[in-house]
């Protein structure tokens, strides 16, 4: 791994994508590993659903030729961090930033990250990814060669205090290639107020960004209007179970609001499994139910449509009958008849 690189290739980071066409799902074997088999062996705090959508509009990126490298900003384990190394296409370069064990410059204690358990993680689930590792704090990242980068995706989880993070999105809307991702973190939890101002901070300044979804714990920004149009639009294609309000007004733009689902928690598969079969067998014993009750019909309409035939038949025979010459000329013995029985009664 290297600890400290740029790459300094001299293009505006505002520019449009650099492409050197589309990746191949392939690629993408190990994020779809980590998600389903390694995530929750890591320590950290990351929703599933967020994860997935994360891990969506990476590849999303990757499938239509938008190339840069990708960045957080805050890595604690590599909870998230994994899947933007997995996410990375060939020549791509995953950036770690962390203070790691210098936790002097740490203000607001907002994490602890280790960096031995992050290299043993990044060994584990990201065995090739082509990762940059800079221990210091996004503070003095000016100082380094961040900002030679061109980051198609970063996540701003770093510090929580106003200043840092007002900081950190500058830094990200310098960097960021145009229709990259920018992933906030805490921005709505009542323990990190600071995420909030800070964000409201940089709007106020003529912060360029635009937000364009709400997620679980985290907000996604991009880099202009049209961008953030085509993310809604791709979100809601995607995630509809997850999908909770559209067109929410946020500061600078409007937002579609994604809660967390149980489909996309990878840990609950077996119960979803389950629930799902259950779903089956009742279905399939309504079906039986309704097959029985459909035979009864039939008997039943068969049986109406065999009475049917009898009474009009029986009908028939009467009305020759009444019309026979016989029933006539023993009309008046059967009106005597009649008589003595009301006679005795």
């Amino acid at each position: 791994m290297d600890t400290h690189a740029g790459r300094g290739d001299g293009q505006d980071p505002r520019d449009g994508p650099s492409s050197n066409g589309p990746a191949t799902t392939a690629v993408f074997t190990g994020l779809s590993s980590y998600l389903e088999l390694g995530m929750t062996t890591v320590e950290g705090w990351l929703s599933p659903t967020a994860a997935c959508i994360v891990g969506r509009l990476l590849i999303e990126q990757a499938h239509t030729g938008l190339r840069g490298d990708v960045c957080e900003i805050g890595v604690h384990h590599g909870k998230l961090f994994l899947v933007l190394a997995n996410a990375a296409a060939p020549g791509e370069r995953a950036v770690a930033v962390d203070v790691f064990g210098d936790q002097d410059k740490n203000v607001d204690r907002s994490g602890c990250g280790d960096r031995v358990v992050f290299e043993q993680n990044i060994a584990r689930y990201a065995p090739g990814a082509a990762v940059e590792i800079m221990p210091v704090s996004s503070l003095t990242l000016r100082e380094t060669g961040f900002l030679s980068h061109r980051f198609r995706f970063i996540s701003v989880d770093g510090g929580h205090t106003a200043p840092t993070v007002s900081n950190d999105l500058r830094l990200a809307e310098q960097t960021l290639i145009r229709g990259g991702v920018v992933a906030l973190d805490d921005i709505l939890s009542s323990h990190w107020t600071g995420v909030l101002t800070g964000l409201a901070r940089y709007v106020a300044a003529g912060g360029t960004l635009l937000p364009f979804a709400l997620i679980p714990n985290k907000l996604l920004l991009t880099t202009d209007a049209a961008s953030a149009n085509l993310g809604r639009a791709l979100l809601r294609r995607l995630f509809p179970l997850a999908s909770v309000k559209r067109n929410l007004e946020f500061l600078s733009g409007f937002v579609d609001l994604y809660e967390d689902h149980p489909y996309y928690d990878r840990g609950n598969y077996a119960n979803l499994r389950l629930a799902l079969d259950d779903a089956g067998r009742e279905r399939d014993a309504l079906l039986t139910r309704l097959d029985e009750a459909r035979v009864d019909v039939s008997e039943l309409r068969h049986a109406h449509d065999e009475l049917a035939v009898r009474h009009e038949a029986a009908e028939a025979r009467l009305a020759r009958l009444q019309a026979s010459t016989s029933w006539r000329m023993t009309g008046p013995l059967r009106g005597i008849v009649d008589l003595l029985r009301g006679q005795r009664g």
